[in-house]
């Protein structure tokens, strides 16, 4: 007989394991084919009361068979202890899920119901409003009192609104009382208006941040100098119906500031001097007006060239405006600021000008196509005043030009303020309607 099988004749060893939360015990059981080695743990507090400790427990004289830490206690006794408790624990984890399931099904369900009631709702509600006199006679109905002929209103329980003659009606809060906070989209970009006609009198705006609009766009430094724009729009830069823009994806639409908010997508753009010129022209000339905004900020007059993207996106967009009707009157442009920065950009200045104008011209089909031209008011001081005298005394046929020097610029010292850019946009109104507003000036369309 092996060193094993001679272990199982003698009396069954368990050796105690306990600390402060577990009492293991570890168990030679003989089985019919040799032994086998057990490992239990389960709760102290299994086997005490809350009223009694450990210690106690130990130095008590309880009887070695009811007393787990004894050798005498029986191993049946034990494993059929630790078999309900399993049980036990069990049957709690079962009836714990079992609950939760029950508690998810019956919130599904009332989700299912409140959105049955209200597309039960809105068909009646459609129908009382279509049938004014059947809506009427449910307003009439009463609860009346089985022991009384006079005619009563129906209850309002505890949570009910003032009571009304549409009692019978499930409680709605009026639209009135909840709070509704809706941000600024107005200038955000609409789809196209199928039915939205091709403007008569358009105009391109082109150049870069100036003409772009950066009018009311605010730093703010409590939220990493992050960028925004405040939404004031003066009334004279408020939208008509008769001014239409033409947005990113060639189609006309109502015109509203920023109107270069998809056009210099990559800047936060504010107010322009577009709309208060539009607003200003529109009652002197016949027709809608569309504007055609293709300026982008920071951009050099060398970025103009043709063949250069800036170039042949404006060219793209004013064929565009022009396909379904309506003639190009004339192009409003303001750049020049990065153009201060060097003595060799101030000397190609000219010549670069003077190509853009003829291109535009010719690619337009339009040779006499009125431009009209800004001064700038700021930029780096080294050469501001070089690219103002050449803007101011450019001599090119139809080409004239507005000084927006004293106007008033934002805190960086570089771009117009909301209230400038409205009056750069009259001073521009005023110098078309003085060289190209008469009614015989006529500029053939593509």
């Amino acid at each position: 007989m092996d060193k094993g099988a001679r272990g199982c004749q003698h009396r069954q060893q368990n050796i105690i394991h306990f600390n402060h939360s577990t009492l293991s015990f570890h168990c030679l059981f003989p089985l019919q084919k040799g032994i086998t080695f057990f490992n239990i743990s389960f709760p102290s507090h299994f086997f005490l009361n809350s009223s009694t400790s450990l210690s106690s427990t130990m130095n008590s004289d309880l009887d070695p068979t009811r007393n787990p830490f004894s050798s005498r206690f029986p191993r049946s006794r034990l494993m059929r202890l630790c078999l309900d408790d399993m049980n036990a624990s069990a049957q709690r984890r079962a009836l714990l899920m079992r609950g939760m399931f029950t508690l998810l099904a019956q919130y599904l369900d009332d989700d299912d119901d409140e959105d049955e009631e209200e597309e039960d709702e809105d068909p009646q509600e459609q129908a009382g409003e279509q049938d004014p006199l059947a809506n009427g006679k449910r307003r009439r109905s009463t609860t009346r009192n089985p022991n009384d002929d006079v005619p009563r209103k129906a209850h309002a329980g505890p949570h009910s609104p003032s009571l009304t003659s549409d009692a019978e009606s499930p409680f709605k809060p009026e639209n009135s009382l909840i709070r509704r906070t809706k941000p600024d989209t107005s200038f955000i970009v609409h789809p196209k208006n199928p039915e939205m006609e091709s403007p008569e009198q358009i105009f391109i705006l082109s150049g870069q941040s100036n003409m772009a609009g950066r009018g009311g766009v605010i730093r703010d430094h409590s939220h990493h100098n992050h960028q925004h724009w405040d939404g004031v729009v003066p009334s004279e830069a408020q939208p008509d119906p008769s001014i239409l823009r033409l947005n990113a994806h060639l189609h006309w639409e109502a015109a509203r500031e920023p109107l270069h908010a998809d056009i210099d997508s990559k800047k936060v753009c504010g107010l322009g001097p577009g709309m208060s010129f539009a607003n200003a022209v529109r009652g002197r000339v016949e027709g809608k007006i569309g504007l055609v905004p293709c300026a982008v900020g920071g951009t050099a007059i060398k970025e103009w060239a043709r063949g250069e993207h800036l170039y042949e996106n404006m060219v793209k967009r004013a064929r565009e405006s022009v396909k379904n009707g309506g003639e190009i009157k004339g192009l409003l442009w303001y750049q020049g600021e990065s153009d201060t920065s060097s003595q060799h950009d101030v000397e190609a200045y000219h010549e670069n000008m003077v190509r853009l104008i003829e291109n535009v011209r010719r690619d337009l089909a339009l040779p006499s196509l009125p431009v009209i031209q800004v001064a700038i008011c700021s930029g780096d001081e080294k050469y501001l005043e070089k690219i103002r005298e050449i803007q101011l005394g450019m001599k090119v046929e139809n080409v004239v030009c507005v000084d927006a020097k004293g106007l008033e610029l934002k805190d960086d010292h570089l771009h117009l303020t909301t209230e400038a850019q409205v009056q750069l946009g009259r001073m521009l109104a005023d110098a078309y309607l003085k060289h190209f507003g008469s009614a015989n000036s006529h500029h053939p369309a593509l």
